[in-house]
C-alpha cells in the first residue's frame, strides 16, 4: 500500500506543479502528450492503457489537444480504421513547461537523497515496473480454485 500511496501523492504533486507553470492544458491532457513523447506512434487504444483511463474519455483529451494543435491523428498504415496520435511543432514549448514541472517534481521526490540514493531509487523502480509487467503478462486461471 506503500507504494499506492506514494504514487497518488506523486501524482498530486505533479497536478500542482503542471498548474504552475500555466500548460493550458488539463494534467490529463498534459501527461496524454507527455506519454506520446516518450512512446510515438501508438494507437489512441494503446495511450489509453498506458494513462490507465478508459479510451472514451482519452478521446476528449485527443478532442481538445488536436483542437489546440498541439497533436494530430493520422491513419494507422497497418489499419486504415484506426488511428496514431503525434505531435506537432505547436508542442514543442508545452513539453518544455512540462519538463519545467517534471523536474520541479523530481526535486520534491528526491529531496534529502544523495546521488547515488537517487540513482539506487529509479533502479528498483524500474525493477518494481518491470517485475509487475511481467506478472500483469502472465495468464491469469479463469477459475484459480479448479487449478
Amino acid at each position: 500500500m506503500l507504494l499506492t500511496d506514494v504514487a497518488r501523492l506523486l501524482r498530486r504533486r505533479l497536478d500542482v506543479a503542471l498548474e504552475q507553470v500555466d500548460t493550458g492544458l488539463t494534467p490529463a491532457e498534459a501527461r496524454a502528450i507527455n506519454i506520446i513523447r516518450r512512446m510515438p506512434g501508438r494507437r489512441q487504444g494503446v495511450l489509453a492503457e498506458l494513462m490507465g483511463i478508459e479510451p472514451m474519455s482519452l478521446v476528449g483529451h485527443l478532442d481538445r489537444l488536436e483542437q489546440g494543435g498541439i497533436i494530430r491523428r493520422v491513419v494507422d498504415p497497418g489499419d486504415r480504421r484506426a488511428r496514431i496520435i503525434e505531435l506537432t511543432d505547436a508542442a514543442a514549448p508545452v513539453l518544455l513547461r512540462i519538463d519545467e514541472a517534471l523536474a520541479r517534481v523530481r526535486m520534491e521526490l528526491t529531496a534529502g537523497l544523495d546521488e547515488p540514493q537517487t540513482e539506487q531509487l529509479h533502479a528498483l523502480l524500474l525493477h518494481v515496473k518491470s517485475s509487475l509487467g511481467e506478472a500483469d503478462a502472465r495468464p491469469q486461471p479463469i477459475f484459480p480454485c479448479f487449478e
